[in-house]
């Protein structure tokens, strides 16, 4: 076969966009999540490392709740645990108050409502940027150092008949 033929048997072959694009557009929801996921850890981490360096006030951790998350091909589901606080700032004798939220996923549910019972009205240390008491942080070193939960041993996770508690 000679070029000129390869050519011309190209140009008969009706070429249909769709068809051509298909695998493609598969593609694109996955690799848009990927990175959307991507840059939305590297802008919480470096958010946080930039919090470090903020003033801290005393916050007070007000509403607990915890939300199924998704699940992406066969990975195992994840649990948000998520709590809004509320927080004090006060500028030339005037106080300001101010709200957030934090969230942090967990891959059991009963451990998530444990963490968030340890944190509920308890107070917390508030991290707010400079100029802008509205913008604020709550790191999850300051809340790992102060509201830990003890490690899970396999012990933890036996299953009894009700009314029967291994001892």
């Amino acid at each position: 076969m000679t070029i000129p033929e390869i050519v011309d048997l190209l140009k008969r072959i009706r070429w249909d966009s769709f068809h051509t694009w298909i695998p493609f557009h598969t593609l694109i929801p996955l690799v848009g999540g990927a990175l959307t996921e991507f840059l939305r850890r590297r802008i919480k981490r470096r958010n946080a490392r930039l919090a470090q360096h903020w003033p801290v006030v005393d916050g007070k951790v007000l509403d607990i709740n915890v939300a199924t998350g998704t699940k992406f091909f066969g990975s195992p589901r994840q649990f948000n645990a998520t709590f809004k606080y509320s927080y004090t700032v006060l500028d030339a004798g005037v106080a300001s108050y101010f709200s957030g939220s934090f969230s942090r996923f967990f891959a059991d549910k009963e451990q998530a409502w444990e963490w968030l019972e340890l944190l509920k009205h308890k107070r917390i240390r508030v991290h707010v940027r400079p100029g802008k008491p509205e913008v604020s942080a709550v790191l999850e070193a300051d809340l790992d150092a102060h509201f830990y939960l003890p490690a899970r041993t396999p012990a933890d996770f036996v299953l009894s008949p009700s009314g029967i508690h291994p001892e």
